[in-house]
C-alpha cells in the first residue's frame, strides 16, 4: 500500500470517529448557550481540515507492532488530532496569524462575532474566546484518550506517555516565544532542540510510540522508533519554515512571510544574518521582526536567502535529517510493507508543498 493510500484510509476513519465522539458531547454542551454547540461545530470543522497524519501514525504504529488498528488506535488518533487543533488555535494567537487551513483563524472568527466587530475591543474578545476554544479541544483530546478500550496495561502506558509529552510541548513553545522576543540569535542546535520539543516529538514520535504500545510492541524497539519519529518531525518543521517563506498561501492555507514579520529565529533567519553584509545587512535588520513589513520586503528577504545560498544550505540540513531517518528506518524490526509507508512519509516530508 502506498503512503497516500494508507493515510487516505486512516484519515477517513479518523474523521468518522471524530464526528461520533463530538456528537456524543452535544447533549452536555448544548445547554451552555450560546457557545456550546457553536464550539463543537467550529472544532469539528477545523480538525477535519487537517491532513490527519498524526492520527494515522497511531494506527501505523499499532500495526507495525503486530496489532490490529481497531477502536483504541483510532480513538487515540482522534485524541491527538483534537489536541493538535487546540495547539494550532493557540499558536495562531501567539504568532498573530489571521489564517489557518484556508480559512480565518479561530481568534479572527470570534472577533467578528463581537458586539462591535470593528472596535479595538473585538480583537481581545476574539482572542479570549479562541483561547477557551483551544483549551476545550485539548481537554476533549484528553477525555478521548482516557476512554481507550483494550488491555488496561497498554491503555495506561499509552495515556501516561501521551500526558507527559504534551507538557514538553508547552516548554518547547515557551522557548520559541523567548527566542523570538530576544535580540540575541540562538545557536542552530538550540533552534533544533526547540523544534524537537514544540513540534517533532508530538507530531511523529509520540503517535508512533502510542500506537506501538497499544499494539503490544516490545519496549526495546521504542527508542529507535522515537528517534525515527523525531527526525521525521524535524524535517516537517524545517520544511514548514521553507513553505512559510517560499510557499503559496493558496497551497498552505497560511500567510507567507509571517515568520519574517514576527522575527522568528528560524534556520533561514540565523544563516541569513550570519552572511548578510553592508546594505543588505542594514535592510535586513529593518525588515526582520517588523509586523507591518510590506510584501516587497518579504520578497527581498526571500531573494536574499536565495542569492546568499541560505535556501540551499537549509535544504542540505533537511537532506541530512532524511539520511538519518532512512538509517533508523532500515534498522526497525518491522514488516517491509510498513517500511514502505514510512519511506513514503519521509519522501512526502522532504518534497511537500502544503
Amino acid at each position: 500500500m502506498t503512503f497516500e493510500a494508507y493515510f487516505g484510509r486512516t484519515g477517513r476513519r479518523l474523521r468518522e470517529d471524530l464526528g461520533r465522539f463530538l456528537a456524543r458531547k452535544r447533549k452536555g454542551f448544548a445547554p451552555l448557550k450560546p457557545w456550546g454547540r457553536d464550539v463543537l461545530r467550529r472544532l469539528e470543522t477545523f480538525t477535519r481540515k487537517g491532513k490527519m497524519i498524526r492520527g494515522g501514525l497511531v494506527s501505523l504504529g499499532c500495526e507495525m507492532a503486530g496489532g490490529r488498528a481497531g477502536g483504541a488506535a483510532v480513538r487515540a488518533g482522534t485524541a491527538i488530532e483534537l489536541i493538535q487543533s487546540g495547539l494550532l488555535i493557540h499558536d495562531d494567537i501567539m504568532d498573530r496569524d489571521d489564517r489557518r487551513r484556508g480559512a480565518p483563524s479561530m481568534h479572527v472568527q470570534y472577533a467578528r462575532l463581537a458586539e462591535e466587530p470593528g472596535e479595538p475591543g473585538a480583537a481581545h474578545y476574539g482572542t479570549s474566546l479562541a483561547i477557551c476554544a483551544g483549551e476545550i479541544a485539548i481537554f476533549l483530546g484528553f477525555e478521548a484518550m482516557a476512554g481507550l478500550t483494550g488491555p488496561a496495561d497498554r491503555a495506561a502506558a499509552a495515556q501516561k506517555l501521551f500526558a507527559a509529552e504534551f507538557g514538553l510541548v508547552g516548554l518547547g513553545q515557551m522557548r520559541d516565544v523567548q527566542a523570538g522576543s530576544s535580540r540575541r540569535n540562538p545557536a542552530e542546535r538550540d533552534v533544533l532542540v526547540t523544534y524537537r520539543y514544540k513540534t517533532a516529538r508530538y507530531s511523529y514520535a509520540l503517535p508512533l510510540a502510542v500506537g506501538w504500545i497499544l499494539g503490544g510492541g516490545r519496549g526495546a524497539a521504542l527508542p529507535a522508533l522515537e528517534r525515527l519519529g523525531e527526525d521525521l518531525g524535524l524535517i516537517f518543521q524545517v520544511k514548514d519554515d521553507e513553505l512559510g517563506l517560499f510557499g503559496s498561501p493558496r497551497a498552505t492555507g497560511k500567510p507567507v512571510g509571517s515568520d519574517v514579520r514576527q522575527g522568528k529565529k528560524t534556520l533561514y533567519a540565523l544563516r541569513l544574518f550570519a552572511r548578510a553584509a553592508g546594505p543588505d545587512r542594514g535592510r535586513l535588520e529593518g525588515i526582520f521582526g517588523r509586523p507591518d513589513a510590506p510584501d516587497a520586503d518579504v520578497l527581498y528577504f526571500r531573494e536574499l536567502a536565495e542569492r546568499l545560498g541560505v535556501r540551499e544550505d537549509v535544504r542540505r540540513v533537511m537532506a541530512r535529517l532524511g539520511r538519518r531517518a532512512e538509517a533508523s528506518l532500515r534498522a526497525l524490526p518491522v514488516d517491509p510493507r510498513h517500511r514502505r509507508i514510512l519511506q513514503g512519509l519521509l519522501e512526502h516530508g522532504l518534497s511537500r508543498r502544503s
